[in-house]
């Protein structure tokens, strides 16, 4: 993101209320009952704090506007954890280390896959070519390294199995058309690698919907390949 359009983004995201803490408490509740209007309120209420999160990080080597879809999604896992029943930190004391942890995994994954197209059951050498093909121009990021878990260690030199690709290919079936669609285009997956603005246009969005779509279906994604 230049930093011009970084501050059309923070323009975007400044008219949004910040919220009280009567209002946080209230929304907390609302979350655990399974409300995501809610949830998105939490969040949208809080992307200032992911900016201000990402931007010690910048020249690291992942450009700001990937910092903050990382820290976004680390945003989202605070909101849908955070309770403050016997708490005396408010939700961005409590959010702050959660989506600096998932920026800076990010960071830890940069090092590339070792090249794996002999290693791998014929019949998924084709799906891998788009689940693990680089973004545009930027060659470590890819849907594999975007969903892979960084908590766990490595294995076989960060070697992912034909089961674990098989296991991200059925994640996508979790996520709804418009997230599939978002998701399938960003990442290239059986087509060319499209721009969040494309996707916008294509969907009739404005950009930064594209990117809470695109940030909640990773979340999903993960949440469904740690169910597993």
């Amino acid at each position: 993101m230049r930093e011009n359009n970084l501050d059309i983004y923070l323009d975007e995201i400044g008219r949004t209320p910040l919220l009280t803490e009567e209002q946080e408490r209230l929304l907390a509740e609302q979350i655990h009952k399974g409300d995501e209007r809610a949830l998105n309120k939490l969040v949208e209420s809080n992307l200032r704090l992911v900016v201000a999160a990402a931007r010690p990080y910048q020249g690291k080597g992942i450009s700001i506007d990937d910092l903050i879809s990382e820290g976004n999604i680390g945003l989202m896992k605070a909101a849908a954890k955070y309770n403050p029943e016997g708490r005396e930190i408010r939700f961005a004391g409590y959010a702050m280390p959660i989506i600096r942890r998932q920026i800076e995994k990010a960071l830890d994954s940069l090092n590339p896959p070792t090249p794996q197209s002999t290693l791998q059951p014929q019949h998924l050498q084709k799906s891998t070519a788009s689940l693990d093909a680089p973004l545009g121009i930027k060659p470590n990021l890819s849907l594999l390294s975007v969903l892979a878990d960084n908590s766990q260690p490595p294995t076989d030199n960060r070697l992912y199995s034909g089961a674990q690709l098989e296991a991200i290919e059925r994640a996508l079936s979790c996520l709804n058309e418009r997230e599939h669609s978002v998701i399938t285009a960003y990442f290239g997956i059986n087509q060319e690698h499209a721009t969040m603005a494309e996707i916008a246009s294509d969907l009739g969005l404005k950009r930064e919907r594209v990117r809470q779509i695109r940030d909640r279906a990773v979340l999903r994604m993960k949440v469904f390949l740690r169910s597993l």
